[in-house]
């Protein structure tokens, strides 16, 4: 494993737009033109540049597999952060559905975690080349023994039920559950205790 630097953009931008393509989230959220794929990679920019700003970006060995974690209470967004998401607004979403998707982001976030510190996984994917590799393995791993070392537990959600049953194999738990009434949108929130062995 080994942190991102600045010039791992490319190779971090492709494994989460690989990774976002079939995201129920994400394909809420983004407007679905014929501009779909360049509006996913703003979005993977903007992940990147967060995450480089949180120094909370991880490649796996062969660069194939990323995990986007920080520490919860760590960080603030300032100004240059709310910026860069207007920015979204004019190139990922529809102006005309800004504000189902803020009212959505919004309920996102009151039903997360919001007490205590704790290392927060914004992102974990590998690119379509490392699907069935041990990579995504290795990315927890890693972040098991990062949770260890710190003394905190990990959370995360997803609104992928597969991707919640996967996590529960890991030793994740849910703790929240929330139905959004959208599109059939359920965001599975997930935690896992600090544990001394994997």
């Amino acid at each position: 494993m080994k942190k991102a630097i600045k010039s791992d953009k490319d190779k971090v931008v492709k494994i989460i737009c690989e990774s976002f393509d079939s995201n129920p989230h994400i394909n809420f959220i983004i407007k679905n033109d014929y501009k779909r794929e360049k509006r996913i990679k703003a979005l993977a920019h903007y992940a990147f540049i967060i995450g480089i700003r949180r120094n909370g970006i991880y490649l796996t060995d062969d660069e194939q597999g990323l995990a986007i974690v920080f520490q919860s209470n760590q960080f603030k967004k300032n100004l240059y952060e709310y910026w860069l998401q207007l920015c979204l607004v004019f190139k990922v979403f529809s102006i005309f559905r800004t504000n189902k998707i803020c009212k959505l982001e919004s309920l996102v976030q009151k039903n997360r975690e919001s007490k205590g510190a704790y290392l927060y996984v914004w992102f974990l994917g590998v690119s379509n080349n490392a699907l069935g590799t041990n990579d995504a393995r290795e990315l927890m791993k890693y972040l098991f023994n990062l949770s260890q070392e710190l003394n905190l537990p990990l959370y995360s959600e997803t609104t992928i039920e597969r991707n919640n049953i996967i996590y529960k194999r890991f030793g994740f738990e849910d703790y929240n559950t929330l139905n959004t009434g959208i599109e059939n949108l359920i965001f599975y929130y997930m935690k896992r205790p600090i544990r001394i062995n994997y």
